[in-house]
């Protein structure tokens, strides 16, 4: 065992960019993340404990009862901290939380695509339609990207009708991989549209189908959001309740994404479409940036000479010390010969041999703080030095 301080080149950090994947499969009014299914636990429920097409933050609760979930927890004590969902005045309100109650939350915590649709009218007044809020909030964004602004005018608002497809940050990360999103119109499984963004700067262009060519509306990476604009009927032969009940039309973009949850309802009827026939396909890539840090461990030429291993030593005896006021020594002899000989029937001079099967990390102040472990075992001699390539992710 041997303490060895890393060098000032030895420790690097850095952030390493990586693209994952992620497709929403939306048919007969449910969505199926990375086309997968929400399967059935030991207990009468749902293994994740989440709705299907829905993504469990942390992935805690997995195949527990119901009524035994895990969840967090919060004291009330001096140092005044309590959940974001808490109010100030709440908090303060004795007769609501007192000194030493406990504040609780719930898991699990979960997110799926959904979908707005904003329906065209006046935005002000009291005959602006509730939806209307969330595209002002979307002002700055639009009005700062020149690209963007040039197909997509935030003052067109008033008179257009928006579809808007909203992606959670947890499947994205900081943004979405420019140029990665695909958007598919199936009609009875048949394609008839596809929307893609081939300049990479934010305009979704129908690459396939009626209307190839035309900017069918922008997508937000940074902010998961795909505002679609396109009002063209991409099968003429064909109509359905992509709005609610009461009302059919043809397929458009402005119809994409029915039957996704939606948590503002429609202007016009009930609120809810009842489209079985057609589906969609979300597909993008996101942006996660990983920290990591990365470590230089070096054996040296005759360091690392000791093992704290048992069987370093001789079956049936040790090593024995004397200690002085000034010094502290061992008796060598007694430590097991492990250097292997070419002859049979010879034992090889003894030479200080150990094998590193792991490495400690410790902290200024000689804590243990990691351990890295290696899938085999190294030989190490005196003649020999070793550099280990450590990296540890944030």
């Amino acid at each position: 065992m041997s303490h060895k301080k890393f060098e000032k080149n030895d420790v690097f950090h850095n952030v390493v960019v990586t693209h994952p994947e992620y497709q929403f499969f939306v048919y007969n009014q449910n969505v199926y993340a990375n086309r997968e299914s929400a399967v059935d636990g030991d207990f009468s429920n749902k293994i994740k404990h989440v709705p299907q097409g829905h993504i469990s933050l942390h992935e805690i609760n997995v195949n527990r009862p119901s009524g035994s979930l895990v969840y967090p927890f919060i004291t009330k004590d001096g140092a005044r901290t309590a959940f974001r969902t808490i109010s100030t005045s709440n908090f303060q309100d004795s007769s609501q939380f007192s000194f030493g109650d406990t504040i609780t939350g719930s898991y699990p915590l979960s997110a799926s695509i959904s979908r707005i649709y904003i329906p065209s009218g006046t935005d002000v007044g009291e005959s602006a339609h509730t939806s209307k809020k969330y595209m002002r909030a979307l002002k700055n964004p639009i009005e700062s990207n020149n690209t963007l602004k040039s197909e997509f005018k935030y003052e067109d608002f008033n008179t257009k009708s928006v579809n808007m497809v909203c992606v959670p940050s947890i499947f994205y990360g900081s943004s979405i991989k420019k140029g990665s999103v695909k958007l598919d119109f199936y009609d009875d499984s048949t394609l008839i549209g596809t929307l893609e963004d081939t300049n990479k700067n934010g305009q979704l262009i129908q690459t396939y189908g009626s209307g190839s060519g035309d900017v069918a509306g922008v997508a937000l990476y940074d902010y998961g959001m795909f505002l679609l604009t396109g009002s063209w009927s991409l099968n003429a032969s064909d109509a359905d309740n992509y709005f609610d009940a009461s009302t059919t039309s043809q397929p458009s973009w402005l119809a994409f994404g029915s039957g996704i949850n939606e948590p503002v309802a429609a202007a016009s009827g009930s609120g809810q479409a009842v489209t079985t026939s057609p589906s969609f396909n979300v597909k993008m890539e996101g942006t996660n940036k990983v920290p990591t840090v990365t470590m230089l461990a070096r054996a040296e030429k005759g360091e690392l000479n000791f093992s704290t291993n048992p069987t370093f030593i001789q079956n049936g005896k040790s090593i024995n010390g004397s200690v002085t006021p000034t010094s502290f020594s061992e008796n060598g002899g007694d430590i097991k010969n492990i250097t292997k000989s070419d002859y049979a029937g010879y034992e090889s001079e003894y030479e200080n041999t150990i094998y590193i099967s792991e490495i400690g990390i410790y902290d200024e102040y000689k804590n243990l703080i990691g351990i890295a472990s290696l899938a085999n075992p190294v030989k190490k001699t005196e003649l020999q030095d070793y550099l280990f390539k450590l990296r540890l992710d944030f």
